[in-house]
């Protein structure tokens, strides 16, 4: 094989490397999140909602709300999976959401404004995973310049 063909296919072999988990984790966890919050943030309609039940996975919990958004249709939401409850069986709490997509764009008010962030925490650890395939891709790199 050509010297110039192995180097491309090493390059080709590195931006797999780097794709995969850009696409498997860091858009959908992290920054898919990210983008959703930040427009909630910014034209989220705000409506009571009713906690009507939780369930839990591996000792973490996600939490069931019910709410009717302004056009009067009801919808639910389920949180992300947490550490803890924020709310309990038939506690009222605050849902934002967004008009467009009320059951998949919608963050209850702790989550928004109370706290870290999940989404925040998975990009972090989506670009640590990414510089940890760095480090490990970089010693053959180096094999292979010498």
């Amino acid at each position: 094989m050509p010297g110039w063909m192995y180097q491309n296919s090493l390059w080709l072999i590195y931006a797999f490397l780097m794709l995969l988990p850009t696409a498997i984790y860091v858009i959908p966890f992290g920054v898919r999140p990210l983008l959703t919050e930040r427009r909630l943030r910014k034209s989220g309609v705000t409506v009571p909602a009713v906690c009507t039940g939780a369930s839990y996975d591996e000792g973490r919990v996600a939490e069931f709300f019910k709410f009717t958004t302004l056009d009067g249709n009801r919808t639910s939401y389920r949180s992300p999976l947490a550490d803890g409850r924020m709310s309990y069986d038939g506690e009222e709490v605050r849902i934002i959401y967004d008009p467009r997509a009320p059951h998949s764009r919608a963050r209850t008010e702790m989550e928004l404004f109370g706290g870290r962030s999940q989404a925040r925490g998975d990009l972090r650890n989506g670009f640590l995973l990414l510089l940890a395939i760095n480090v490990m891709v970089l010693p053959f790199g180096v094999l292979y310049l010498i």
